[in-house]
């Protein structure tokens, strides 16, 4: 029976000194999922208008927008504005280049532009692009004293 139990410690005894004999690797995983996702910032596609839009300005307001065109953009201060979601974009023409810029960077006229803008104010008088332009300048300008704007060529915010 000694002859037993010494060999059964024997045995225990040389498996733990295999098992302590192997390399040990100790690592530590921490895996924390809240919930919260990940943000995912997409950079909007450029606005491109294949023709010159027609405009339409927003009674009380100096501002324009291009009843035409499937996204908003809306002309102000020798300015184009361009707004996608949350986001503003300002550019120098009506095909950009667009800069994006914070909502305080908006002038007030454009950014308080009603959402229902274009069922509301889409069938006042078409501006042609051509005599449009001739009326901003360059790019659009600013008024030149006419019935949408101050003698200034200035807008009142």
């Amino acid at each position: 029976m000694k002859k037993r139990i010494l060999t059964a410690l024997a045995v225990l005894a040389l498996t733990g000194f295999v098992v302590t004999a192997a390399p040990v690797h100790a690592g530590t995983n921490v895996n924390v999922n809240l919930g919260i996702p990940v943000p995912v910032v997409v950079a909007p596609q450029p606005v491109y208008v294949e023709q010159p839009p027609e405009m339409v300005v927003i009674p009380r307001s100096n501002v324009y927008f291009a009843p035409g065109v499937s996204v908003d953009i809306f002309f102000y201060d020798n300015r184009w504005w361009n707004r996608r979601g949350d986001r503003w974009y300002r550019g120098s023409g009506y095909n950009g280049p667009w800069v994006a810029v914070g909502p305080r960077y908006v002038p007030a006229h454009v950014y308080r532009v009603p959402a229902d803008y274009r069922t509301v104010y889409g069938h006042e008088k078409r501006i042609p692009y051509g005599q449009w332009k001739k009326a901003h300048g360059n790019h659009g300008g600013k008024h030149k004293g006419d019935k949408h704007g101050n003698k200034n060529g200035r807008h009142d915010d």
